[in-house]
């Protein structure tokens, strides 16, 4: 790092420890969410004003058949043109999610919800195929979130240039959100929202807004995304006492967080992890009591951690590329995790409700949780089937097993 950005990491490091001092016994008198003594119980509203191939089977179908199809909002946008796809998006916000919808999530015993958004909603630039029209239903989303008593994380989902090359982030392939002046225009973009979602009008509702969604942190300079976290927690912090800013760990380890104004007693700093038990080459290879030992053990770093912790994304889904026809403990699971819930057997669905109790049980010994997410089609992706089929426990805290972990 330079001389200089270690001078302005120092100052910042300066202001935001003072700062902490002043304000952290506010803290714990947040007259709309305190993060010390309340739990999130969440979920994300996911595939709707940003979206996903694997989500949006629906939109994404037309593209079946087509060599190198779409797979991203981005490529959607620009195969479609800029014409259709507004025509076919803005019939997917109105009907995706709606207010009873909302209310019906609310009825599950939800006290927060994540609503994920990208960065074109508020800044689309004339070279990119992307639409506009989603700032508009965010706002519903708040106002249908009010009228159901829950709370409201603005999570931008996806960044300028991308900060992951995932499709969560609108656009798969090459990672250039620290390159071209992206941080600058995401600072930007971040300006508005904050100083939009902290006003008097959203201040009952909003209680976080999270400065990007997984940055891909063995991908990018994590002193540049710390650069970057506080100048959006200098934007939050100072404008309200009641919003989080929420930061993604970045998928690095949680030691790399505990340095200068990022600490512990950060006034209302937030940080979100993303734990999912499927993407990594060895999961197939483990067996179901490994992957029930793995959230044990997140749930002690969890609780470790000097952070308020909360579980921004999780859902009942397993690698089981070969564990459900393996013998365990004298027993083999059958039923196959299957997007079809009428084919699970009985032994499937207990093995799944107890995966989902022992997450539950870990991500409480920190800040709580939002699963992901509200709907999909898949069984186990989508928190209203499982609601459904006796598998996500109603009320959460009702348990039909005696705890995994001890």
């Amino acid at each position: 790092m330079s001389l200089f950005n270690s001078m302005v990491s120092f100052l910042f490091a300066a202001f935001f420890l003072l700062h902490s001092v002043s304000a952290f016994v506010i803290k714990r008198n947040n007259p709309v969410f305190d993060y010390t003594t309340e739990k999130i119980r969440g979920v994300n509203i996911g595939g709707w004003l940003l979206i996903e191939n694997w989500l949006n089977a629906d939109l994404f179908s037309q593209f079946n058949g087509m060599n190198n199809g779409p797979t991203d909002e981005w490529g959607f946008c620009e195969t479609l043109g800029k014409s259709e796809a507004y025509n076919q998006l803005s019939k997917h916000w109105s009907t995706f999610f709606t207010a009873d919808e909302f209310a019906r999530i609310a009825s599950w015993g939800i006290n927060a919800v994540r609503i994920p958004i990208g960065y074109w909603a508020f800044d689309a630039e004339n070279d990119e195929p992307y639409v506009q029209g989603q700032e508009y239903w965010l706002d519903q989303a708040i106002e249908w979130s009010r009228n159901n008593n829950m709370k409201v994380w603005v999570d931008l989902h996806g960044a300028p240039g991308s900060q992951n090359g995932f499709e969560n982030s609108g656009k798969t392939g090459s990672i250039d959100w620290q390159n071209d002046g992206n941080i600058n225009r995401t600072l930007q973009i971040m300006s508005y929202v904050v100083n939009k979602y902290t006003q008097d009008a959203y201040k009952d509702v909003v209680i976080g807004i999270e400065t990007v969604n997984e940055p891909l942190g063995s991908a990018l300079n994590m002193d540049e995304l710390k650069e970057y976290d506080l100048q959006v927690y200098n934007m939050i912090s100072g404008k309200s006492n009641s919003v989080a800013t929420v930061v993604h760990d970045a998928y690095v380890d949680l030691s790399e967080w505990t340095y200068g104004a990022i600490s512990g007693n950060m006034y209302n700093l937030v940080m979100d992890i993303h734990r999912y038990q499927l993407y990594q080459s060895n999961e197939c290879s483990l067996t179901y009591n490994d992957h029930l030992n793995s959230v044990c053990d997140l749930g002690d770093q969890i609780e470790k951690n000097p952070f308020i912790t909360i579980t921004g994304e999780w859902s009942s889904t397993l690698a089981d590329c070969t564990l459900w026809n393996a013998s365990e403990s004298g027993s083999a699971f059958t039923g196959g995790n299957s997007g079809d819930i009428s084919t699970w057997t009985d032994q499937y669905k207990n093995a799944i409700r107890l995966y989902v109790e022992t997450q539950l049980d870990q991500f409480e010994r920190g800040g709580g949780w939002f699963y992901w997410t509200a709907k999909s089609g898949g069984a186990t992706w989508d928190m209203g089937i499982l609601i459904d089929n006796g598998i996500f426990p109603q009320p959460f805290t009702d348990r039909k097993f005696a705890p995994y972990c001890s």
